[in-house]
């Protein structure tokens, strides 16, 4: 009679390594691990260490080798195996000295919904957009050439040029503008002569 084989199902191993595994020894026990699935004829697809996983502190004291610890190296792992060769691998843990605690639980990889990945890139599109907008007015700003001035009226205009005509001065205790062209000169004085006052009467005519 054939022996029946389960197909292989996709489980998630959750390890904490004690805190006495130096940190140069914890990639080799994290391989050793592995081994422990590919001898059980499954497969490991990814192991997960970095944050948020890696030294992590624990929520309560656990008891391990006589003594209580507080902290602990977190890595999950994920991998595919025969259902009756989980029992396999949980031996092998149980009998790992710097295994604390392990939990193997079923994993159903979430699928990638398209219309959630388009929103979330049209979201980055549109962040770049708005930050590239924010940068140019910015820098138009802090520009050093001339920037166009809004009138009242709604209309940009630009500032005066510094050759323009000089504006008549006002004088500001008189409030009266000085004159833009010189006022005509004086007529000149009447030149004096030997005559006294009188010798000329009102009808023209000199006394005898």
């Amino acid at each position: 009679m054939r022996q029946y084989t389960p197909d292989a199902r996709t489980y998630e191993l959750m390890t904490v390594l004690s805190p006495d595994v130096p940190e140069d020894d914890i990639t080799g026990i994290l391989d050793a691990i592995s081994g422990y699935v590919t001898d059980a004829g499954g497969t490991v697809q990814e192991v997960l260490r970095d944050s948020p996983w890696g030294r992590r502190r624990l929520a309560y004291a656990i008891r391990h080798a006589g003594r209580d610890v507080r902290d602990g190296f977190y890595t999950l792992y994920h991998l595919e195996l025969s259902p009756n060769r989980v029992a396999d691998v949980e031996r092998e843990l149980k009998l790992n000295t710097q295994v604390i605690r392990y939990l193997v639980t079923h994993y159903t990889p979430k699928p990638i919904d398209p219309r959630a990945q388009m929103d979330a890139e049209i979201d980055a599109e549109e962040a770049a957009a708005a930050a590239y907008a924010a940068a140019q007015a910015a820098t138009q700003a802090n520009g050093s050439g001339p920037a166009a001035v809004a009138s009242p009226g709604g209309a940009a205009e630009a500032p005066a040029a510094a050759d323009d005509a000089p504006v008549a001065q006002a004088d500001e205790a008189e409030g009266e503008l000085e004159p833009s062209a010189p006022v005509a000169a004086a007529a000149p004085p009447v030149a004096e002569d030997d005559q006294t006052p009188g010798s000329v009467d009102d009808t023209g005519t000199g006394e005898g």
